[in-house]
C-alpha cells in the first residue's frame, strides 16, 4: 500500500499527460480538419524542446532527487494541466483547418470565432500553462529552468508569428488591436 501512495503522483501525472495528448491527437486527426503539421519552421523548436524537457525533468527529479509533491502542488498543477488541455483542444477546434505548426499564411485565413474572438494565441497560452503545470505538479526545482525557457520560447515565437501575420494577412493589424495575445486585460 505504501508503494501505491509513494508513486501516486507519477501515476496521476502520467494520466494527465496521456489524456492531454490523446485529446489533442483526436482533435488534430478529425476528418473535417485539414490541419498542416509542417516541421520546416525553425521557431517550432522554441516550444517543442522545452515542452519535452519540462515534461521529463520533474519525473527525473521525482525519482533521482526524491522530490515529493504535497496535495496543494498536485491540485494546483492538476488545474493548470486541465486549463492547458482546455485551451489547446478548444483552440484546435476553433481553428479547424487554419492551424499550422509552421508560421505561414498560405491556405490559412484569419479566425475570429470561439477563443480567437478574445485571444489570438490560446494554444500557445495552453503551452505556457503546461510549462507551469509540470514542475508545480511534481514539486520540481531544477525543471523550472526548462519551464522558463519554454515560456520565453513561446513568447518569442508569438512575436515572430505576429510580425509575419501582420505583414501577410491584411486584416491582422485590426484584429490585433481588438484582441489580447493570451491573457485578456494583461497581455
Amino acid at each position: 500500500m505504501r508503494f501505491l501512495i509513494d508513486y501516486l503522483p507519477i501515476f496521476i501525472y502520467s494520466l494527465l499527460f496521456i489524456g492531454l495528448k490523446i485529446s489533442e491527437y483526436i482533435m488534430l486527426t478529425r476528418p473535417e480538419n485539414h490541419i498542416h503539421r509542417l516541421w520546416g519552421d525553425w521557431t517550432v523548436w522554441f516550444i517543442i524542446i522545452p515542452l519535452w524537457l519540462v515534461l521529463i525533468g520533474p519525473v527525473v527529479e521525482f525519482f533521482v532527487l526524491d522530490h515529493r509533491p504535497g496535495i496543494w502542488e498536485m491540485l494546483t498543477g492538476g488545474l493548470l494541466f486541465l486549463s492547458a488541455g482546455f485551451l489547446s483542444i478548444k483552440g484546435y477546434q476553433d481553428l479547424q483547418h487554419g492551424f499550422t505548426q509552421a508560421v505561414e499564411s498560405e491556405k490559412s485565413g484569419l479566425i475570429v470565432t470561439g477563443l480567437y474572438r478574445t485571444i489570438r494565441h490560446p494554444i500557445s497560452f495552453g503551452n505556457i500553462l503546461f510549462c507551469l503545470a509540470c514542475p508545480i505538479f511534481l514539486s520540481a526545482g531544477a525543471s523550472w529552468i526548462a519551464a522558463l525557457t519554454g515560456i520565453l520560447g513561446t513568447v518569442l515565437r508569438i512575436s515572430i508569428e505576429e510580425s509575419y501575420l501582420q505583414e501577410h494577412i491584411p486584416d491582422y493589424a485590426d484584429y490585433k488591436k481588438r484582441t489580447w495575445a493570451m491573457i485578456p486585460f494583461i497581455y
